[in-house]
């Protein structure tokens, strides 16, 4: 996933992600009032219903090489379901959680 944010000046963030869709590259695109949102909005662009209900994030370790791990509680449609992403960024960890929790609900 390759994802580009830029900010505004009336707080509103856009985003530009490429992901995968079953194998598919694709570009989304969104708006949001952070970047998790714009995420989220982005993935609304192609069909995908989801909102971040909860969210947690914290170190793995120390120093400038520290990996983040974000926590997020989704609601999938109807289902709730949790996810988890790993990354050096903070942000990119969040848009994995996310996705770990969409990839989730299509799984089951």
């Amino acid at each position: 996933m390759r994802s580009t944010i830029t900010g505004s000046d009336d707080g509103t963030d856009h985003i530009e992600s490429t992901i995968l869709d079953n194998g598919v590259e694709m570009t989304i695109e969104g708006r949001g009032n952070g970047p998790i949102a714009a995420f989220v909005d982005a993935l609304s662009s192609i069909g995908v219903d989801v909102r971040v209900l909860d969210y947690a994030e914290h170190a793995l370790s120390a120093g400038g090489d520290a990996r983040a791990a974000a926590y997020v509680e989704c609601a999938v449609g109807d289902r709730v379901l949790w996810g988890v992403g790993l990354h050096e960024s903070i942000v990119r960890a969040s848009f994995r959680a996310v996705l770990s929790a969409v990839n989730r609900a299509q799984r089951d």
